[in-house]
């Protein structure tokens, strides 16, 4: 959400800023998930014709493999054509159901489509800026660079005099970083957790505002040396930094069972039964000498003692997220950042944290509850007085 910092506290609330109007076309376009790896446009295209005309259907597809990530669009060239692809939702396919629904296109921003190896697109770019820059000369803080996006949309709406610095800590997006300082000297970038803005940011003065958009990014997604994807094979590692920590397969080595129980239950949302199932093959794995060292070899672990999802999610994911979550502090660091973005915001400043995740929203929540202040129009407490009168 995007709070309006008073001083110490959130006192002023939250603010949404109205979200631009759908441009003439969105209503024509449909989203469609669960699809199966195999698909192609041609198979989409086969289903949806008898809608009626349609443009050429795009999918998502994984930069490795080629195959299809699960989702599509299609922009149909009239209303009846799309509605009665709309009444599809639901029809079966290669053994699944697909779900098809609207898809959503604002005004002036891209289209659904396949994005290209090593980019990222900025989530919420325009509300991000809308909401944020309330002084065009101010000073404003990046606290997840990843390849820029944000960034250049804020740099965009800053004044000369305005200032932007970032915060990062994969090597790719440092040297992005870096040659964007290059072509605009009102940016700095730093190589350092987010959560030591403080530090870093001695004798700028306070702040006019701080974006995090926490999570993982495309690219990072698209390179397999990182081992971010347990469908793409690579080394086990899974840290941001590649410079400090140990990888994910070194952990694995010496991590107690109940310890990886905690980790897989808190961070990655398995069940009681899962956890165990999961940290059970990793032990026995360990104890046997075979104990995964690259991406695929611990999926495939995953797979043999979980079994397959229903839905297109891999079975190992969740025990990736957990695994990375956890090697890289995520959650501590969205705290200290929190805190520090806090200790650093002026008076009418304003902190924009955008969660993907129920848990990184419920600390989001967490923190905002402990450091909100009452307003005088909105008491800690009132004592309501309800007469209730019976007639016979």
């Amino acid at each position: 959400g995007f709070g309006e910092g008073g001083g110490r506290g959130f006192g002023g609330g939250i603010t949404h800023t109205p979200a631009p109007e759908p441009s003439t076309e969105a209503h024509l376009e449909i989203f469609i998930k669960y699809l199966p790896s195999w698909t192609t446009e041609d198979d989409l295209k086969k289903l949806f014709t008898p809608c009626g005309p349609m443009q050429d259907p795009v999918l998502m597809r994984d930069t490795s493999t080629g195959m299809c990530k699960g989702v599509g669009w299609i922009t149909f060239t009239s209303d009846a054509a799309f509605k009665k692809a709309i009444a599809m939702n639901g029809v079966a396919m290669g053994g699944r159901h697909l779900a098809i629904s609207q898809g959503t296109v604002r005004a002036g921003a891209p289209k659904g489509t396949a994005q290209a190896p090593g980019t990222h697109t900025p989530a919420l770019i325009n509300e991000v800026v809308q909401s944020l820059i309330v002084d065009p000369d101010g000073v404003y803080v990046d606290a997840t660079f990843g390849r820029g996006g944000h960034t250049r949309g804020l740099l965009a709406k800053l004044s000369a005099n305005g200032r932007l610095h970032a915060f990062d800590l994969d090597p790719l997006a440092i040297a992005a970083g870096k040659e964007l300082e290059r072509e605009d000297s009102r940016f700095k970038i730093h190589y350092a957790p987010f959560g030591s803005m403080a530090e870093c940011l001695k004798g700028e003065g306070a702040l006019t505002g701080v974006l995090m958009d926490l999570g993982i990014s495309s690219p990072q997604l698209d390179e397999r040396t990182r081992g971010f994807k347990p469908e793409q094979d690579g080394p086990l590692d899974l840290r941001f930094d590649l410079t400090k920590g140990e990888p994910a397969w070194q952990f694995l080595r010496t991590v107690p069972r109940a310890e990886l129980i905690r980790i897989l239950r808190s961070y990655g949302e398995e069940d009681k039964v899962a956890a165990r199932r999961i940290a059970d093959a990793i032990v026995l794995a360990r104890e046997a000498g075979s104990l995964p060292k690259r991406t695929t070899e611990l999926a495939d672990l995953i797979v043999r003692v979980k079994g397959r999802e229903y839905q297109p999610m891999h079975p190992a994911k969740p025990t990736f997220q957990a695994l990375r979550i956890h090697l890289n502090d995520e959650f501590d660091e969205l705290r200290r950042g929190m805190a520090a973005s806090l200790d650093l915001l002026k008076e009418g400043g304003k902190i924009g944290i955008i969660t993907w995740k129920h848990l990184e929203c419920a600390i989001v929540v967490e923190f905002l509850r402990a450091h909100e202040l009452a307003r005088n129009e909105l008491p800690l407490m009132q004592v309501c007085v309800y007469i209730i009168s019976f007639k016979k």
